[in-house]
């Protein structure tokens, strides 16, 4: 997070791109529209591996919707899509955040409902 920079977009509708197709969380979806709050405040020096953005009307750049990195043998998943439930019912994110949490676990994240 960096103060700095406006904290996001006023809520609205935006457009979620995919930006790694072939990655396992995001493999097979499709962009999609939710109505949200585009952060666009956040910062840090890790190496992160963009898998979806959006276009932020505030500031004119792409801000990370969801990215993944490493932490030592772990798998980390982030999204800052989800701010009221609306949001978690949009199909978009809640596919989102179910492959997210489904790799981060180990498991394959294009088959639902797995044990």
């Amino acid at each position: 997070y960096d103060p700095k920079l406006p904290p996001h977009d006023p809520f609205g509708p935006f457009q979620v791109r995919i930006d790694k197709p072939d990655h396992p969380v995001t493999k097979g979806m499709q962009p999609f529209e939710v109505a949200d709050e585009l952060y666009t405040c956040l910062a840090g020096d890790k190496p992160i591996e963009v898998l979806a953005s959006a276009h932020s009307k505030v500031t004119g750049n792409d801000h990370p919707m969801a990215f993944v990195l490493s932490f030592g043998k772990g798998r980390v998943f982030h999204s800052p899509l989800g701010h009221d439930a609306a949001a978690f019912g949009n199909a978009g994110v809640a596919e989102l955040m179910r492959r997210g949490c489904a790799w981060v676990s180990g498991l394959d994240p294009s088959k639902p409902g797995q044990p």
